[in-house]
């Protein structure tokens, strides 16, 4: 009978010293740290939505020139990740890879008419630690230059040998 008790303690003291580390073991590297785009892409849509507006808001108070300040915002909307078969003569065309997110500042009354320069687009890009935020207006005829549908282009076969 006593053989099994002297098995029982065996296990039980393996068992206390399971996840503790010895002296002789080296500690894990901490994680890489996310970039931006990491970081909003881990966030639900509503919360990217969210976290846009907060960052044209830092944007602009590091940037005092980025005018018109975004005093109420009107909507915002993701235009998603950037497709490489953007049209190149867009405002997206820098952005290829980058995510989009377009955030329309302006007056909250239902009859006053959304103005283009007062819509911002807020790009979380690759490997930034920082946004970059572009006015959308100036289009042609005082329209948006940062349109709600992508501007894509047919992307050409590659020529055969």
């Amino acid at each position: 009978m006593k053989p099994i008790y002297a098995v029982i303690c065996a296990a039980a003291a393996a068992l206390a010293a399971c996840g503790q580390q010895t002296g002789t073991e080296t500690p894990e590297a901490p994680a890489a740290p996310q970039s931006l785009l990491e970081q909003v892409q881990a966030m639900s849509q509503e919360q990217q939505l969210v976290f846009a507006t907060t960052q044209l808001a830092a944007y602009q108070q590091a940037h005092p020139d980025a005018q018109p300040t975004c005093a109420a915002i009107r909507g915002t909307e993701s235009r998603g990740v950037i497709p490489p078969n953007i049209d190149p003569d867009s405002a997206y065309a820098p952005y290829v890879g980058a995510l989009a997110i377009s955030v329309q500042c302006g007056e909250l009354r239902s009859m006053t008419r959304m103005d283009p320069n007062e819509q911002w687009l807020v790009v979380f890009a690759p490997g930034a630690a920082e946004v970059q935020v572009v006015n959308c207006g100036g289009g042609p005829n005082g329209s948006s230059r940062c349109s709600r549908t992508l501007p894509l282009v047919e992307i050409a076969p590659p020529a055969a040998p």
